[in-house]
């Protein structure tokens, strides 16, 4: 017996390697961009959300999977603001009295231009983090990606998956939330739960069971359900109506999955970690190249103290920003690539009609590159082609219905002779043929004529 959680890793590196290989500096540019919006994870964890720190999402090169989304994004957005506001408020000077209308000092002014900026990112992320979603699935799909038309497209349905997130966010927390809150204003007595263990168990078992339900459903909404939209198309509810009947009726397969994708996560974090320490290693060799140059010319021109800060700031200058752009950003791309594909795989492997990546598996990377080339589906969106089978229809569709019909059974009543125009030599042809007729018309004849003559000469003898 397979188990599809298993298989999918192989499925993962064959998808991985034809999506990114041969090297296209475009596609590797895009994919950059998309791994800084969609749902990430890191060695060790993401600490942050799709609307904060982009520098630390960098540095999550692939592993457990983590908050991301509208929710997580609204409650980084709710720490953020506050946190740039009182920064703002710190720096700026004593206001200085307008008409009685308080304006902030220089100082004060930028701190509300970061704060604006601030919350405008957030925001911008918020709305574009679901959308990337659909955008990387949709990618791996086709094997092309283009950023202006595929968040275009797929602009309704991040729309739709932010909301069913944002929903189930608030579904699953204002209810304890209210109870907290119940129970703080009402002045309802709570003993304390110290001296009843078993109590103190059951509630613990609740509430891990709670969170383990919000999980579930919020991390197969993002790694199945979506994908599902990109295969059927309708919206976030259908897509579970798609995808729960299969998790449903394969439990051990659901299972074998769920282990499988942390043993995955695990393994991406190793081999992030690995390639992260090799290219730190070898940046770190050529920025000391440069910062010992420049700190010796530095030294030679001014004194030494010079020379070695020089030579620090030029090292940095030279090492952080190659080490971003030639290690992380390339290990994140390869595994957010191969994680998302590794989803994808398992999914196609549950049944129905949701491989999207059938193209890779059959060979056939150098395609079309559509969706639609993977369910065999003509590729004609605007319907003005013709159908796959026009030409045999064209040719004998008579014939071809006939076959079917009778189980390849043709009876003679069903046979179509051709018309006398479009045969060679027609009109001699039925000129042969009313002439032979007459020839046997007149031999019968004669024959005929003969037998009765013998006829009456017997009479007469």
């Amino acid at each position: 017996m397979s188990w599809h959680g298993v298989d999918a890793v192989d499925d993962a590196i064959d998808v991985t390697r034809e999506f990114l290989l041969p090297f296209s500096l475009g596609r590797w540019i895009r994919m950059v961009v998309v791994s800084l919006f969609t749902g990430g994870s890191g060695a060790g964890g993401q600490v942050v959300s799709n609307a904060g720190n982009f520098g630390a999402r960098l540095a999550g090169a692939g592993g457990f999977p983590s908050p991301s989304g509208g929710a997580s994004a609204l409650a980084t957005l709710s720490i953020a603001v506050p946190t740039v506001a009182a920064g703002a408020l710190a720096l700026a000077p004593p206001v200085i009295q307008a008409e009685g209308v308080p304006e902030p000092g220089a100082l004060g002014a930028l701190g509300i231009a970061v704060l604006v900026v601030a919350v405008a990112v957030a925001l911008l992320a918020i709305l574009l983090s679901p959308v990337f979603e659909f955008v990387l699935v949709d990618a791996i799909a086709r094997d092309d990606l283009r950023l202006l038309r595929d968040v275009g497209t797929h602009l309704t349905n991040g729309l739709r998956l932010l909301g069913f997130r944002i929903g189930l966010f608030a579904a699953f927390v204002v209810p304890p939330a209210a109870v907290a809150v119940a129970v703080l204003l009402g002045g309802i007595r709570v003993e304390s739960l110290a001296d009843r263990p078993l109590i103190l168990a059951g509630v613990a078992i609740v509430a891990f069971v709670y969170v383990l339900v919000y999980a579930f459903v919020d991390r197969f909404t993002v790694e199945f359900v979506v994908p599902a939209m990109i295969a059927d198309g309708g919206g976030v509810i259908d897509g579970w109506r798609r995808v729960w009947p299969r998790l449903r009726n394969q439990p051990g397969q659901t299972i074998v999955y769920l282990v499988m994708h942390v043993l995955v996560g695990i393994g991406l974090s190793i081999v992030s970690f690995v390639l992260l320490l090799v290219g730190l290693l070898a940046v770190g060799a050529v920025a000391a190249g440069v910062g010992f140059a420049v700190g010796t010319v530095s030294s030679g021109a001014a004194t030494t103290d010079l020379g070695i800060g020089l030579g620090f700031l030029a090292g940095a200058a030279v090492g952080v920003p190659l080490f971003v752009v030639l290690v992380v950003l390339p290990v994140r791309v390869v595994t957010l690539t191969y994680r998302r594909s590794y989803e994808i795989a398992a999914l196609a492997r549950f049944g129905g009609n949701m491989d999207l990546i059938g193209r890779y598996r059959d060979g056939d990377g150098g395609g079309r590159g559509d969706v639609a080339a993977a369910f065999g589906d003509d590729g004609d969106d605007d319907g003005e082609g013709p159908p796959p089978d026009a030409d045999d229809d064209r040719d004998g569709g008579v014939g071809a219905s006939t076959d079917e019909e009778f189980d390849e059974f043709v009876p003679a009543s069903s046979e179509v002779s051709d018309p006398p125009d479009v045969r060679s030599g027609s009109g001699e042809s039925a000129a042969a043929s009313v002439d032979g007729d007459d020839t046997v018309g007149d031999a019968t004849g004669d024959d005929d004529t003969g037998d009765s003559d013998d006829a009456d000469s017997r009479e007469r003898k």
